[in-house]
């Protein structure tokens, strides 16, 4: 009886480890490009982004220097979103979705604002790695 419960145990606990594990923590520093509708060429993107379990905060723009932040992004299993701020008055957002899988995310984002302040693209990003 004893061993079955200590088996019930391991096996519980190795369980929620695997979805623990499989669970990425996308906290650092990402780079990649912005391929918007209906251009030829992509533009770089780079985001900073801070995890907090299920909770996600941070900036995005073209390189590390130049970046807005945002906070109130969710993250559910492999999947983040969030909205960031546009214009000095918010007048504008972007609203990004992306799909994790490992050292990179992919999805799209969505400008919502005043003209010309309109559109969507796909973005593709890779985690930096620091040195």
């Amino acid at each position: 009886m004893k061993k079955s419960h200590l088996f019930v145990g391991l096996l519980l606990g190795a369980t929620l480890s695997a979805v623990a594990l499989s669970a990425p923590n996308v906290t650092g520093k990402w780079s990649g490009t912005l391929q918007m509708d209906g251009e030829n060429d992509a533009k770089p993107a780079y985001s900073i982004l801070n995890q907090d379990g299920n909770k996600l905060s941070g900036s995005v723009g073209p390189n590390e220097s130049e970046q807005d932040s945002f906070e109130g992004g969710k993250v559910d299993g492999d999947k983040l979103t969030f909205d960031v701020p546009q214009g000095p008055n918010g007048e504008g957002s972007i609203h990004v979705e992306m799909q994790v899988k490992a050292d990179q995310m992919t999805g799209r984002a969505t400008w919502s604002g005043p003209p010309p302040h309109r559109g969507s693209g796909k973005i593709s990003l890779k985690r930096v790695v620091e040195k």
